[in-house]
């Protein structure tokens, strides 16, 4: 599964490389907002760039259709894909540990 952050990132260098895994045959990509830049103690939004994981999802849903396995025209994930993955995803939890929050409202692993 292809990683792709935020960080550091213009429309333009995501759009280069949403290109590129699509023209790799990779169909899944993790969205996220991604972590300050080394040096820096806060994530700050780039001009051209996106704010959070939520724009970038956003901006490849307007630009690519999702896979049919597993979402819907809907942008939901289908019955089977939704039962699955979240099977995969209570094995996962039970394996490393519990969610906990911290002040800010983020999810982090509790080990």
């Amino acid at each position: 599964m292809m990683h792709l952050t935020c960080t550091n990132m213009i429309v333009e260098k995501i759009d280069h490389a949403l290109e590129t895994i699509r023209s790799n045959g990779i169909q899944n990509v993790l969205a996220l907002r991604g972590d300050p830049p080394h040096g820096q103690d806060k994530f700050v939004q780039v001009e051209g760039g996106f704010a959070c994981a939520l724009d970038l999802v956003n901006h490849i849903w307007s630009k690519y259709e999702a896979h049919p396995d597993v979402i819907e025209a809907n942008g939901l994930a289908t019955p089977e894909s939704y039962q699955s993955d979240l099977a995969y995803l209570k094995k996962k939890v039970h394996a490393f540990g519990t969610f906990e929050r911290d002040r800010e409202g983020y999810m982090h692993l509790g080990l």
